[in-house]
């Protein structure tokens, strides 16, 4: 076969399970594509095409880089014990039992527990040149399954010692790598990944959409709440609030004193001020609350509606809303090299 028809075998293998549920079409596209049978190959391809053509986009660069798009759709009620994660302009499903978050370049948990699977985010903050990992996978030993965003590494698939695999794929612009070794599990969270389309699953657009008002109604009992955290206007993380912690955050917000804007620290160059969207969700009505986080002020803030004052919020406000996803480790917690790292190729 040449390259082309290799694309389209490598395409289909993948995607096959989101063809429409014809089982004798899905199990003969499936026995062509493990035989590759030359003369046969292009026949199988054309038909499968035409079966998935609406539900993948699939192109290939001159660069060689395969980019694979799943079908645009509203995210769903995950599974049971799974839960979404989103970042920029992706999203994607994850078991609950995968709760370590780190900030920072895959492979770099040397320091994280490797019995937890890690969620990870190469934020843009970092930049790619720092805290760049010399290895292109962790040893055994200290080598666990995780999820990352936007890591250096191209799209496509991986092999490693003792069956652990990486696969990586471009979803609405966004990479969304996986390394396991069980490849069922890691095709199941691959093909969960969906394009944010308008808003993710817990209601936060992908890019910030401006500032929101502060006014609560007390009288109206919180039931839950939505966060929505950005960087520099873009989504880098969405969770949701129970109803304890959703009415304590409420609590707090209508409790805090209004003062002017502060000036920044001069010379501060602190980047990874960020803003978190709250939607506190009533039994009347919901709420939009915006949270500036400014480390060049010490200062978290809810700006005003004509944003003349801000009502200051401690850190205890803060540290409601920053569990999980939105309190990840960060690499200098990780490691911190005494010289520069020559990043293995990935």
């Amino acid at each position: 076969m040449n390259a082309t028809e290799d694309l389209i075998a490598d395409s289909l293998s993948k995607h096959a399970a989101d063809a429409p549920s014809d089982e004798h079409l899905l199990s003969t596209i499936h026995h062509r594509l493990r035989r590759r049978r030359t003369g046969r190959t292009i026949g199988a391809a054309v038909l499968a095409c035409t079966a998935v053509a609406t539900a993948i986009t699939a192109s290939h660069s001159l660069t060689g880089e395969l980019r694979t798009d799943p079908q645009v759709a509203r995210p769903g009620t995950p599974a049971s014990g799974w839960h979404w994660e989103s970042y920029k302009t992706a999203q994607v499903q994850v078991p609950d039992s995968w709760t370590q978050y780190i900030s920072g370049p895959a492979p770099c948990t040397t320091f994280g527990n490797t019995a937890l699977p890690t969620i990870g985010r190469f934020n843009d903050w970092l930049g790619k040149s720092a805290y760049t990992c010399e290895d292109a996978v962790l040893p055994l030993g200290r080598r666990s399954p995780y999820l990352w965003f936007n890591d250096v590494q191209a799209p496509g698939i991986k092999q490693y010692d003792a069956g652990w695999t990486e696969e990586t794929r471009l979803v609405a612009g966004t990479k969304i790598s996986v390394l396991t070794k069980d490849d069922a599990l890691r095709r199941r969270i691959l093909d969960s990944a969906r394009p944010i389309t308008g808003t993710d699953y817990y209601g936060c657009p992908p890019t910030d959409v401006g500032p929101e008002g502060t006014g609560l109604n007390a009288k109206d009992p919180i039931t839950s709440a939505s966060i929505c955290e950005y960087w520099q206007g873009s989504l880098i993380s969405a969770s949701q609030l129970a109803a304890k912690s959703a009415a304590a955050f409420a609590q707090r917000v209508n409790a805090s004193p209004e003062g002017s804007q502060r000036a920044r620290f001069e010379g501060c160059r602190q980047p990874d001020q960020r803003t978190y969207v709250v939607t506190l969700h009533g039994r009347e009505k919901s709420y939009p609350v915006r949270l500036i986080a400014d480390y060049c002020t010490v200062d978290h803030s809810f700006p005003t509606d004509d944003g003349s004052t801000v009502r200051r919020a401690d850190a205890t406000t803060l540290d409601l809303i920053k569990q999980g996803v939105h309190h990840p480790n960060q690499p200098s917690d990780l490691f911190d090299p005494a010289g520069p790292l020559t990043p293995s190729p990935r």
